[in-house]
């Protein structure tokens, strides 16, 4: 059964930031490969000083883990570790608009990490000819 554990170490958080983001109205999604082989999601929640006070950045972030634990299962890839910003507007916003914004971030960025299956069709042979002769 697959788990979601919390990041809790600084290194991990720099090694996340590292990869590929997106961002939204209401936050700010950092994704990176995983270092462990497991069928766990890892995962960090972050509120900066800027966002307010720590009643602010708490209820940022408590918001955040609510929309996590409801949407990331079935969104998440397998052996991507993912990090969550809080923004200003986080604690004020609407829970279906967090909501929204966070389905919307976890597929743009999971696009990053899938196999690119359709490769560019090479240039046929007549058309590298007809450039030449122009």
């Amino acid at each position: 059964m697959t788990k979601i554990l919390t990041f809790k170490k600084r290194k991990d958080f720099l090694r996340v930031a590292q990869g590929a983001y997106v961002a939204t109205r209401n936050m700010v999604l950092q994704a990176a490969p995983s270092l462990l082989k497991t069928d766990n999601i890892m995962v960090g929640y972050t509120a900066t000083k800027k966002i307010g006070n720590a009643v602010t950045r708490n209820k940022s972030k408590r918001r955040l883990r609510a929309v996590v634990r409801e949407i990331l299962i079935k969104y998440a890839l397998e052996g991507i570790d993912y990090v969550f910003i809080a923004r200003n507007s986080t604690a004020a916003c609407d829970y279906k608009e967090l909501r929204q914004d966070t389905v919307y971030a976890l597929k743009r960025i999971n696009k990053n990490f899938l196999p690119q299956d359709e490769v560019q069709p090479a240039a046929k042979s007549h058309d590298i000819a007809d450039d030449e002769n122009a």
